[in-house]
């Protein structure tokens, strides 16, 4: 258990009316543990045994935790260790992105339940809602009625300018300028009474990263998330920090000169068009871990030269931020993520860092679904997280 999280430990209090703030995070602390009994759990809280144990029994009445073997062997009574309960809640996560729009129902420990996915070459605006209405009625259709009662709300994940970046990706140019002028966010919650959160998708990626990624616990680390267009999020004291005007993390948007961003180098739109020029697209996308040579060829050349950019990137943010480490992650097979990370690591070497140290530079494990998974956590942290509103500023 990370009890030198100060988001976790020295924050309950026995005090009336916190109830809901120590339910939450005594929530928060076994979601992280998946394992812990009342006893640690009242440590880590500072809350006295009685009151963690009242309010640990009342979780469980509502269904939300799960108690398992008690444990025996050790001093004094055997311990019952408690996790949270997959069927506890229900979320559903929509991302719109460029070239793909995926619709997930997770559960409460944030295993994906249902998934329907449909690829475009651009996205037309009233195909996309079309879709994304299917998809809502295929999946509230095949849920019972109690299960109906646990699904706490839709989290969306879209990029905030839709139209943005034409000269990047073509499209036609009516769909481009229709996004400007449509509130995703209100545009689905009409399509159902099921309460709606939209943030950037990149930002989505990042919250599902800190939540199931993370590997070393980093408190403070940049996340580059390479899609059709790179993106990130910035992470600070265990929190999505986003800035005065949510410029926090907009990775693609650091300037290489004077007039090109991140953006031109390290997206996956060029690479997608070579590939699909040879027809080798689908099969890249598919995440096969066995990847072609004719592909591989393509993609390694793409990586490279976006390693060098990205490379440059992180110093640029580590003059400002100093973070733990960078995390790097996308739509990629985990094969093609672990090359560009390598690669990434190498131009590291190439670039001045004379006054600065060197991060910590990892893959992310979550790919594909990063960004629908990040969105469908949004209903869930505004019920359940202690401060839900860490995790929601970047919201709209």
């Amino acid at each position: 258990m990370n009890l030198e999280n100060p988001q976790l430990r020295n924050a309950g209090t026995n005090q009336t009316g916190m109830r809901q703030y120590n339910e939450r995070r005594i929530l928060a602390i076994i979601r992280e543990t998946r394992g812990i009994t009342k006893a640690d759990i009242a440590k880590a809280t500072n809350l006295t045994p009685q009151t963690a144990t009242i309010i640990i029994n009342r979780l469980e009445e509502q269904d939300l935790l799960l108690a398992g073997e008690k444990r025996r062997g050790g001093k004094g009574q055997p311990s019952t260790p408690y996790r949270l309960n997959p069927d506890g809640a229900l979320s559903i996560g929509i991302k719109i992105g460029r070239s793909s729009l995926e619709v997930l129902l997770v559960g409460f420990t944030g295993e994906v339940r249902s998934r329907l996915s449909y690829n475009y070459a651009f996205p037309e605006p009233k195909e996309v809602f079309y879709h994304i209405k299917r998809s809502l009625d295929h999946i509230l259709g095949s849920l019972t009625a109690e299960q109906h009662t646990k699904v706490l709300g839709i989290g969306v994940a879209a990029p905030y300018s839709m139209d943005g970046w034409a000269g990047e990706l073509k499209g036609p140019i009516e769909a481009r300028k229709s996004w400007a002028n449509i509130n995703i966010r209100a545009e689905i919650a009409a399509l159902t009474t099921i309460p709606t959160t939209l943030t950037n998708d990149a930002t989505a990626a990042c919250i599902a990263e800190l939540t199931f990624g993370n590997p070393h616990k980093w408190q403070s680390f940049l996340y580059f998330y390479v899609g059709t267009f790179i993106g990130g999020g910035l992470v600070l004291n265990n929190q999505i920090y986003a800035g005065h005007n949510t410029n926090a993390g907009a990775m693609g948007s650091i300037p290489l000169s004077s007039s090109k961003q991140l953006i031109a180098d390290a997206s996956l739109y060029h690479l997608d068009q070579e590939l699909s020029q040879l027809g080798l697209a689908k099969i890249f996308l598919e995440g096969a871990s066995e990847i072609n040579p004719e592909t591989w060829l393509v993609y390694t050349r793409w990586a490279d030269k976006a390693a060098l950019a990205i490379a440059y990137a992180i110093a640029s943010g580590c003059a400002f931020v100093d973070p733990e480490g960078v995390i790097i992650d996308g739509r990629i097979p985990a094969k093609a993520t672990t090359y560009l990370v390598d690669a990434i690591r190498h131009a590291c070497h190439t670039d001045n860092w004379e006054g600065l140290s060197k991060p910590t530079i990892i893959c992310g494990n979550i790919g594909f679904d990063a960004r629908a998974l990040g969105g469908a956590l949004l209903p869930i942290y505004s019920t359940f997280a202690p401060d839900s509103d860490a995790y929601l500023k970047a919201t709209s």
